[in-house]
């Protein structure tokens, strides 16, 4: 197993915002979402607002949400 590195640097871009969300809906192990996850709260914490951690649990709830 190996972790993809998101190359972009956490801002409130939307290109961030995009690469780790597709990250995380294309991630195969609980290990790899688990670190996308935490990689979220960090944003989140340092980019107040909507929050990067509610975007990645809707979308793997898909049209259940």
């Amino acid at each position: 197993m190996s972790l993809r590195l998101i190359s972009l640097a956490p801002s409130s871009d939307a290109a961030y915002r995009t690469a780790l969300i597709a990250s995380y809906l294309i991630a195969r192990s609980s290990r790899e979402r688990l670190a996308i996850r935490n990689e979220a709260l960090v944003y989140d914490r340092t980019n107040p607002g909507a929050s990067l951690m509610d975007e990645l649990l809707g979308a793997r709830l898909g049209d259940v949400a």
